[in-house]
């Protein structure tokens, strides 16, 4: 369920975050520091960012034990919500996030949807459903101020990018009774594509002809692909397609692709575009799902980058620790995300 919520959202930029469970809460580890920071409301503080604290009952009413990624998301949660201001537009998009969530909710066929969104808002610090639109609104924060980190550093962040191929494609698609042996229509269909696309473009071939309907009435455009598309269980795409995508350069066409659906046992023929290669290009790319992909690329294809992201941003802002247990834990934490590679003062 770790991926159930980012999977349906616009953004797709929290995957990073490894939840691990470690043994013991923090209150056995610290309850008798009497020496420790309390709240106006006598709870004890074990850190402030911008002088807005973090408690201990912040960690300890959440349902699950306490655990390093939690304390860390909960010092992410301030470093985002105070590194960024909360814009109209901003408000508006992490609205919309969040009708989308609820929406997914109410038309799940699983009645423990809302249930296990509940519990993964838990682990990022949130207190249940109440809190979904704070949770919206940081993760629009936070797409944010990773893409002006990434236009700021793009020439470092590329390279590692670039060896898993990214590009944008289009596809032609036709469904068939055999692959072996087609019907006198399915050949008449699949030789009047064949002779759209030499004598035109595979965007006029791709309205004309392919039978999957959200890419065609998109001139065939399907979107982003690199090389982790390949066996990720979020792709729309059959594998066969995209290896063979990227095995073509800018503006190339694949040959027909033979593809028997695992979960169906429909086949399909496919034809296969590649509309763009330059990351440059796919980066200021217009369509907010190319948009999205790539940042999530960036941040997947760079170890530790996200949590890199939110370091940098830290350093602009007044943070004292009022626990060295609870410091050490967030400094290990971040070492082991971006293999020591943090960059910290």
């Amino acid at each position: 369920m770790s991926e159930f919520l980012r999977n349906n959202w616009f953004v797709v930029v929290i995957a990073v975050i490894i939840i691990a469970f470690v043994s013991y809460f923090i209150y056995d580890e610290n309850k008798y520091n009497v020496s420790a920071k309390s709240d106006s409301d006598g709870n004890q503080v074990v850190a402030s960012i911008d002088k807005k604290d973090i408690t201990a009952n912040d960690i300890y009413d959440q349902s699950a034990p306490f655990d390093t990624a939690l304390l860390y998301n909960l010092y992410h949660n301030q470093v985002v919500d105070q590194s960024v201001k909360t814009t109209d537009d901003l408000d508006e998009k992490a609205k919309d996030l969040k009708k989308t969530i609820e929406q997914n909710v109410s038309s799940s066929s699983s009645q423990n949807s809302e249930s296990q969104i509940e519990t993964e808002l838990a682990s990022f610090g949130y207190n249940g459903i109440d809190q979904l639109y704070d949770y919206c609104l940081m993760t629009v924060k936070e797409a944010k101020m990773q893409r002006d980190y990434i236009e700021d550093h793009f020439d470092e962040v590329t390279p590692a990018l670039q060896e898993n191929k990214p590009r944008t494609i289009s596809i032609i698609s036709m469904q068939v009774q055999d692959l072996a042996a087609l019907t006198e229509d399915e050949q008449k269909k699949k030789d009047n594509i064949d002779s759209a696309l030499s004598s035109g473009s595979f965007a006029d071939a791709a309205t004309a002809y392919s039978e999957d309907t959200a890419t065609a009435s998109d001139d065939g455009f399907y979107g982003y692909v690199d090389a982790n598309s390949v066996n990720s269980q979020y792709s729309t795409l059959n594998a066969q397609v995209i290896q063979a995508a990227l095995n073509l350069e800018k503006d190339q066409t694949s040959d027909w692709i033979e593809v028997t659906d695992s979960s169906s046992g429909l086949k399909y023929l496919y034809k296969v575009h590649v509309d763009e290669t330059d990351i440059q290009s796919i980066w200021d790319s217009k369509n907010e799902t190319v948009s999205n992909n790539i940042l999530s690329a960036f941040l997947t294809a760079n170890q530790g980058l996200s949590v890199k992201i939110v370091q940098e941003n830290a350093k602009d802002l007044d943070i004292e620790f009022k626990d060295k247990d609870v410091q050490k834990r967030i400094e290990d934490y971040i070492n082991d995300q971006t293999g020591g590679n943090s960059n910290e003062e």
